[in-house]
């Protein structure tokens, strides 16, 4: 590859002009891509010092992003074995680079090599760099801004060697890191002591910050056990050291490295801390270091209440330090999943849990703890309450929403559950007390609040201790109505964190009584209630007659309330509990407040239009389908506002159509089942359906469940071209459909057969689709779904009862016999009697004979010849069964019984048959809780059962008369027992 043309193209395609040249220059870089020496000729340019950097980036850029792609020996056009070998000879060549872009660049370019060749084509590559940190002299400037550059390097490959969790990179690290570490040490040392009695140089400061990163990484992940490591114990030492003096130096000089220093030390711990908590403890500077975080968060505690900036750099120091103490509170008292998760170094997590415990954890310590968590860290602060009264909702969206890993008041919080559950019998007494004295009038709105949310942490240890139920009654709804805001909202969180299924009827509805008399207080208030209601009614305990009395108020209020917000996740949030409020509710709701409701809806959608705002249109999606669900037979009210949404949301040509068609299809399938009459039924609406098919198969049950709604009304939509091509598509989908698809095409398929109508249409596109031709073939191949195999041959047999001659027709002989014997495999194998029923088969048949080599003699006859072999052949098997199974029922003379009124696995909980209720269910309050009226799709399943041949056909008179017709035909192929057995029927 030659040099000066590689140069010339990439001066022309780094111009800050565009143009047709630069384009060119372009192309021709990409054409050279698959050249040998093109990767070498990069290098080249890039370690050339003397050109400019525009031609340099680009340079080691290409470089990259072909190493990316080329490196690999596998891939097609890959760098030559050659090549890559003098590649990485000059990777370490610019460490005297003084922009610090192209260093990092660079960083990137060999961590990526040495993913790719480390340990086995560049074994040496730790060895190499201990060479170059030898070579190093850190009294000459030019040394130490190698060294600064070889950091940036050893960063980039520590952490690119840490992630590899497949193959042997990462071991071979680890068995590396111990030649690597007192070089490090000895560099780091150096510069620290440098810099710190040096005023701060700047530039030493910078190297020796980096070489403590390098330290940090290689410390966490360079070692399996680095408490074993003398060095690393050493290590550990000096950096708390260190980190003791920064922090007293940072009182003197808020200097912005020394922070940075701070927070990497902090979070060498941290990591350590996570990644190996056992080896953390086993330092011998851990108890040190734990008492300098402690008192870091004490003598912090009063600063940081005062912070007006939430991303101050001492609160998120605080905040790690409370996940540390939660790591070492949990893995300390948490022993068996200590011990689960390091089998292998069971007596070393013994050690440290048993030091811990006895030298670090005792009563002293854990009442510190809480007094210091409670008297500053779950206060809200100054700030909290500025952005209280300046932005209330974007107040409640982040105190719902932020993590406790991000804020010191949440990590606060989180750490404080775990002391509640740790040390229960010492905190229960601490938290009662805390309680008792809340009448104390000394006490601040901010310091009760704190002491309430201690109460509201404490939920899951101290549930016994005390009696909730009289506690929230006589107490906390007391001060809830008569107090401060901030106190209405505490009162809100505790009776999210503490109502279960102890909490009867009556204190339910008191609560009820409470959330709707506070919902005149703030914004912040009533987004609470709105948040402590939800989760009430969402509840398993939940009895929704408790609720009726104020639901009416309560849907108001939130109507008031959506309007008067103005955030859309303020207003998302108060419109997913509304939609839980209706479908738990129904139906005790009355038509006009649900119409009132519906009547919002469109003004609602109208103000909405922004692309940033479409969420909003979803989740109002959502409460007109559960409006539809309510109202039942009633839909029909809202049918003008619902149906003009349905090819808003479904056609591809609407703007809506990516973010809204899948509730939008849920709509549908809400509207097709709850109205009376056929409802959009026009060719667009199936092209829609179609599309949906074909587009949304994530959701393909959904988008099935409205193709069956619609054969339920009328089986005439399948007997269209339209309907042909749905058939089409579920025949292509069969094969590869999940277990739930194949049940709904199966409904599908046998509720258009049950239909009385003539359906000789629908029978034509049913054959000419290849759907009965696809059902056959899935129930001879294998399949690993019993369920699906049953769930199949109940349209098979449905056709055969309804149209024998069409299926017979239209089955080959060779394909009909491996049909026939899987068909008596699953009969003999099903448990439920109403499919039982199914399998025993009406025959008409004709002369034939047993056959003894079935393939090839069934492919040397005619096709009725054929069929009429295949059924002869399993008269015994079919007369077997269908003996079999009158001897296990007990029909009445109408060919019913209850047996065939029970539901079973192989029947759809959102399609059954509207049945009286059992005994168990009447008095089940979970079943009734849950019960809703029946819907009008299941009043015409149930119509079409009433005509369903299993339950209106005796078995035995069916039998008798079969037989008794073809009786002179397949007589001599039954033995004596048969024929006994016949003959008492």
């Amino acid at each position: 590859m030659d040099y000066n043309s590689v140069l010339q193209t990439l001066v022309v395609a780094s111009s800050t002009v565009r143009g047709a040249q630069q384009q060119a220059a372009e192309e021709q870089l990409k054409k050279w891509e698959s050249e040998k020496g093109f990767y070498y000729t990069l290098q080249s340019i890039y370690i050339n010092q003397e050109l400019s950097l525009q031609i340099r980036w680009l340079a080691v850029i290409c470089l990259k992003n072909g190493v990316e792609k080329y490196w690999r020996s596998t891939r097609i056009n890959s760098i030559t074995k050659e090549e890559k070998v003098e590649i990485r000879k000059r990777l370490f060549d610019t460490l005297d680079e003084s922009n610090n872009q192209l260093c990092i660049q660079n960083a990137h370019l060999t961590s990526r090599i040495c993913r790719l060749d480390f340990p086995v084509e560049w074994p040496t590559l730790f060895e190499d760099l201990v060479t170059i940190m030898e070579s190093c002299d850190t009294s000459s400037s030019q040394s130490i801004v190698r060294l600064n550059n070889l950091m940036i390097i050893l960063n980039q490959i520590l952490k690119i060697l840490a992630s590899v969790r497949i193959g042997k990179a990462r071991v071979m690290m680890q068995a590396k890191a111990p030649i690597v570490l007192p070089h490090l040490m000895k560099f780091y040392t150096f510069f620290f002591n440098q810099w710190y009695g040096n005023n701060y140089d700047l530039s030493l400061m910078e190297v020796g910050y980096i070489t403590l990163k390098v330290i940090r990484r290689l410390v966490v992940d360079g070692y399996a056990h680095p408490n074993r490591d003398k060095y690393v114990q050493e290590f550990m030492e000096v950096s708390l050291q260190h980190f003791q003096k920064m922090l007293v130096a940072h009182k003197q000089n808020e200097l912005a490295l020394l922070e940075r220093y701070i927070k990497c030390y902090v979070k060498l711990f941290h990591n350590l801390v996570s990644a190996n908590t056992c080896a953390f403890v086993l330092m011998s500077s851990s108890k040190h270091i734990l008492l300098t975080l402690l008192s870091l968060l004490s003598q912090e505690a009063e600063p940081i209440y005062a912070l007006d900036n939430e991303t101050d750099f001492w609160e998120k120091i605080a905040t790690k330090s409370f996940i540390i103490m939660k790591i070492i509170t949990n893995y300390t008292f948490n022993e068996k999943t200590s011990l689960i998760k390091q089998r292998d170094d069971k007596t070393e997590i013994i050690q440290s849990i048993e030091y811990m415990k006895t030298n670090f954890f005792n009563t002293e310590l854990v009442e510190s703890l809480l007094e210091l968590i409670t008297g500053y860290y779950l206060r809200l602060r100054p700030i909290d309450l500025e952005s209280w009264n300046e932005d209330p909702e974007e107040w409640f969206n982040e105190e719902s929403n932020v993590n406790y890993e991000f804020q010191v008041r949440k990590a606060a919080e989180n750490y404080f559950q775990d002391l509640s559950i740790f040390f229960n019998q010492y905190i229960s007494k601490y938290i009662m007390d805390k309680v008792n004295n809340l009448n104390n009038p000394s006490l601040s709105v901010i310091e009760k609040d704190a002491t309430l949310a201690i109460f509201q942490l404490s939920s899951h240890s101290i549930k016994e201790e005390c009696n909730f139920n009289q506690l929230l009654t006589d107490y906390f709804i007391p001060q809830g109505l008569s107090g401060n805001d901030l106190i209405k909202r505490r009162i809100c969180l505790i009776i999210n964190e503490w109502v279960d299924e102890k909490t009867n009827s009556q204190v339910r509805i008191q609560i009820y009584e409470f959330l709707v008399e506070i919902f005149s207080a703030s914004t912040i208030v009533k987004l609470t209630s709105v948040q402590t209601l939800k989760n009430l009614i969402d509840d398993w305990e939940f009895r929704k007659r408790d609720l009726q009395p104020f639901t009416t108020t309560i849907i108001r209020n939130f109507l008031e309330l959506i309007n008067s917000l103005s955030t859309i996740e303020c207003k998302n949030f108060v419109l997913n509990a509304f939609s839980i409020v209706i479908e738990r509710n129904t139906p005790l709701l009355e038509e006009s407040i649900l119409v009132e409701i519906a009547r919002v809806v469109p003004v609602l959608w109208g103000n909405f239009n922004n692309s940033n705002e479409t969420i909003i249109k979803n989740s109002l999606l959502r409460i007109l389908k559960d409006l539809v669900i309510a109202l039942n037979k009633g839909s029909s009210l809202i049918h003008d506002m619902v149906l003009p949404l349905i090819p808003i949301c479904c056609n591809p040509n609407s703007e809506y159509y990516t973010l809204l068609c899948e509730d939008g299809l849920e709509l549908w399938s809400a509207l097709m089942k709850t109205t009376s009459q056929i409802v959009l039924a026009d060719d667009a609406m199936f092209d829609m359906l179609i599309n949906a098919l074909l587009v949304f198969t994530e959701i393909l049950p959904l988008v099935l469940t409205i193709i069956r709604s619609y054969t339920l009304i009328d089986v005439q939509i399948l007997e269209t071209p339209k309907g042909m091509k749905i058939l089409e598509i579920l025949a292509g989908y069969l094969k590869t459909m999940r277990d739930d698809a194949v049940s709904l095409t199966s409904s599908i398929v046998e509720v258009g057969i049950m239909q009385k109508s003539e359906k000789s249409a629908f029978y034509s596109n049913l054959f000419n689709s290849k759907l009965i031709h696809e059902i056959a073939e899935y129930l001879i191949g294998d399949t690993d779904s019993a369920y699906c195999e049953v769930k199949l041959s109940l349209p098979l047999l449905r056709l055969f009862l309804d149209n024998s001659q069409a299926f017979l027709a239209n089955i080959p002989g060779i394909k009909l016999y491996a049909l026939m014997n899987n068909l008596i495999k699953f009969g003999r194998n099903s448990y439920d009697p109403k499919i039982r029923k199914l399998y025993v088969w009406p025959e008409y048949l004709q002369n034939g004979q047993t056959l003894s080599n079935i393939e090839y003699e069934l492919s040397q006859m005619d096709s009725i010849r054929a069929v009429s072999s295949v059924l002869l052949s399993f008269v015994k098997p079919v007369v077997d069964l269908g003996i079999t199974f009158i001897e296990e029922i007990r029909e009445d003379a109408n060919g019913d019984m209850k047996a065939y009124h029970k539901s079973s696995s192989y029947d759809d909980d959102e399609l059954k048959a509207i049945e009286p209720q059992s005994d168990v269910e009447e008095d089940n309050e979970y079943y009734l809780e849950t019960l809703v009226p029946p819907n009008a799709e299941r009043e015409r399943y149930t119509a079409l059962l009433k005509q369903d041949p299993v339950r209106n056909i005796p078995i035995r008179d069916f039998i008798r008369n079969i037989m008794g017709a073809i009786f002179p035909i397949i007589g001599n192929l039954l033995d004596s027992n048969d024929l006994e057995e016949l003959q008492r029927l």
